[in-house]
């Protein structure tokens, strides 16, 4: 199994949400990709990319970065399964990322996520 390859695809992820930018999250999920999660009134979040890039460059930084990879899950050759934390601004967040590797390159699908204030 690829775990190196998934590790780099995470670190990725890391260094977009830690520098705010959108272009370089766009290279981590796939156009396609959709965020998932409960909100705070229990509806269902699902975001699309275009959503969740803007909600990302809202987020002001300040705040020192705690990201933190949990676990990897291989579910065939070419998927995978992280549970990674990170610090948004005062909240820290558990994610979900479900991975695809297509033509060597391992790509985000979709994200599950919640959140918890620190």
């Amino acid at each position: 199994m690829d775990e190196q390859g998934v590790r780099e695809a995470i670190q990725g992820y890391f260094d977009a949400g830690d520098e705010i930018n959108g272009d370089k999250m766009r290279e981590v999920f796939y156009d396609i990709a959709h965020l998932y999660a409960c909100g705070e009134d229990g509806e269902l979040l699902a975001w699309d990319m275009d959503t969740f890039i803007g909600i990302m460059e809202t987020n002001l930084p300040g705040y020192p970065p705690c990201n933190e990879i949990i676990s990897i899950d291989f579910t065939s050759e070419d998927t995978a399964v992280a549970r990674v934390k990170v610090r948004v601004m005062d909240t820290l967040y558990t994610d979900i990322l479900s991975f695809i590797r297509l033509d060597g390159k391992w790509k985000v699908i979709a994200k599950v996520f919640a959140g918890v204030p620190v």
